[in-house]
């Protein structure tokens, strides 16, 4: 019994003086980086202004292509769906385990794939989301990481006479890996 009290307690000291005793300054670096990597990636350009402060550059698209010619009278058409966006986040210490709060903004215009005897337009909306997370540095270069996003999106346009719901209120979760240049 004390063997294992012993063995238990070496390895959560040996784990907390490795996940806290690492920092690592971050002011200056520049990383690329995929967020959401289980559904619909974003590319993410990442740069700490201060050690506890980056702006991140998102964008990201997604393309559909409906697979047979379309029946007569219908027009076939390609989907899309094309973000941009801005985020700032604050991070809390510079250790491996770096948690964060942040705000980001992202742009988007989507077109639905199908088969339509009259075209519909394409749609944009502005999506602002708080964001909670964490990155996990596994090297001074290379971090995973997961965060939480409130988001409230907001419907610039809509198919009238169909009426939309002006604004969608949701949360995501979302896993990154990125890669740190300098």
């Amino acid at each position: 019994m004390k063997l294992k009290s012993f063995l238990i307690t070496a390895i959560l000291m040996v784990a907390t003086i490795s996940l806290s005793a690492q920092t690592n300054p971050r002011s200056g670096k520049f990383g690329v980086g995929i967020d959401d990597i289980s559904t619909s990636p974003n590319f993410l350009f990442k740069y700490y202004l201060t050690d506890n402060f980056s702006m991140n550059f998102i964008t990201g698209i997604d393309l559909e292509f409906p697979g047979a010619d379309a029946p007569e009278g219908l027009t076939k058409l390609d989907g899309y769906n094309l973000r941009l966006g801005l985020a700032g986040m604050y991070h809390f210490n510079m250790d491996r385990v770096s948690p964060y709060l942040g705000l980001e903004a992202i742009y988007g215009i989507k077109q639905n794939a199908g088969y339509y005897a009259v075209e519909p337009d394409p749609k944009n909306n502005v999506m602002l989301g708080l964001i909670i997370g964490a990155d996990y540095f596994l090297f001074e270069k290379f971090s995973l990481g997961i965060k939480q996003n409130l988001n409230f999106d907001f419907q610039l346009s809509r198919d009238i006479p169909v009426e939309e719901t002006d604004m969608f209120i949701n949360t995501t979760t979302q896993f990154t890996a990125r890669y740190y240049f300098n």
